[in-house]
């Protein structure tokens, strides 16, 4: 054999020996950590979990949701109806945590990596019926690559997470806030009352204005307030919500935000004023009381309407079940269309302007 030929050959079995060092080396570097791409949490029955609470602000703040009657509730308002989509949304992101990483087992590191009641970012136990936990965990701050640190509440082992899920942690935020959203053109008439103050705007035939009626004398509309007054129900939201058996003595609800659908359907608010909150019981009627009858003679037309109106009477059912029994705090932008004073939306129809000029002393 040449000398070329052992040259090349012990070449290659150089070669050879280094990438077996170093696949040794990357073997013994991979096995070093656990790395695992299962869901943080296992196998939760979603049928057997009665509550579910959330802990914020390092251990000081906790939302509690209940469920009752088949349905979940917030315990902090007096166990008003949850947001059914905002529950599921809730339930979703926490079985969607899958870790990445085991970081640690020892749980001294568990306050560093802020996975403990007093560190963590949020805190979330589902609940079952007989106020046990099923299973909860923590979730750490994000860290600087956008990651954080998670941990199951009966386990040490602490997992890096990637796309840490944002839980909603005040107790408003699993409640649905819009109270009412009715398009304006559905509307037939507002009618305000403040004591001795009130009126009524009227959509006119066309819907392309807005009438008050009995204008007084010499007025006419200051700006366009008067327009955010009739349509003050197109997005009505609230901030808070009480039973009524748990509302201050002093509220007086004594003033009345009246709103009449061209089909007849008609909204109340009952409305009180205290420390420049505003305050709402609300109900709903609908006026046309006579029954409703199918036959085979009618048209389809005729068909058409009746299941209209059995629908706008089953809307109306279904808005009282839901909000008798509560009085809510409406949002600012939206209180102060509904108790807004006459003298507010009129001004004095100006003088007109002679055309001719005044004739000039000599």
């Amino acid at each position: 054999m040449s000398n070329r030929k052992l040259a090349v050959l012990g070449m290659i079995a150089t070669l050879m020996a280094g990438w077996a060092i170093l696949q040794n080396r990357i073997s013994q570097n991979v096995n070093t950590a656990d790395f695992s791409s299962s869901a943080l949490i296992e196998g939760l029955q979603i049928e057997a979990v009665a509550g579910v609470t959330i802990t914020s602000e390092k251990g000081e703040k906790t939302t509690t949701l209940n469920r009752k009657g088949g349905v979940f509730v917030v315990a902090d308002k007096d166990d008003y109806p949850a947001d059914a989509a905002k529950i599921n949304t809730l339930i979703n992101s926490c079985l969607d945590i899958r870790t990445h990483e085991k970081v640690t087992d020892n749980p001294d590191n568990h306050a560093d990596l802020e996975v403990t009641d007093q560190t963590a970012r949020y805190r979330v136990a589902f609940i079952d019926s007989e106020g046990k936990e099923i299973v909860g965990m923590f979730i750490s701050k994000n860290n600087e690559t956008g990651g954080a640190f998670a941990r199951l509440l009966s386990g040490n082992e602490v997992y890096s997470i990637q796309s840490p899920p944002w839980i909603p942690t005040g107790v408003m935020d699993y409640v649905d806030a819009q109270l009412l959203k009715i398009p304006q053109d559905q509307l037939s008439s507002v009618a305000v009352r403040m004591g001795q103050d009130s009126y009524v705007l009227t959509a006119s035939e066309d819907g392309s204005k807005i009438e008050l009626q009995n204008m007084p004398a010499g007025k006419q509309y200051k700006g366009t307030d008067y327009k955010s007054v009739f349509g003050a129900l197109s997005s009505l939201r609230f901030s808070d919500v009480v039973h009524a058996e748990n509302v201050p003595q002093e509220l007086q609800f004594d003033s009345a935000y009246t709103c009449k659908l061209k089909d007849k359907t008609v909204y109340k608010l009952a409305l009180a004023k205290k420390d420049e909150k505003t305050y709402a019981k609300v109900s709903a009627d609908y006026l046309d009381r006579s029954q409703v009858e199918v036959s085979k003679a009618d048209s389809e037309e005729q068909l058409k309407e009746k299941e209209a109106k059995l629908m706008a009477m089953d809307a109306v059912n279904q808005f009282n079940q839901k909000h008798g029994g509560w009085v809510y705090q409406i949002a600012a932008p939206n209180a102060g269309n509904l108790m807004k004073p006459l003298s507010e939306l009129l001004e004095d129809i100006p003088e007109p302007i002679s055309d001719t000029e005044p004739n000039l002393v000599q």
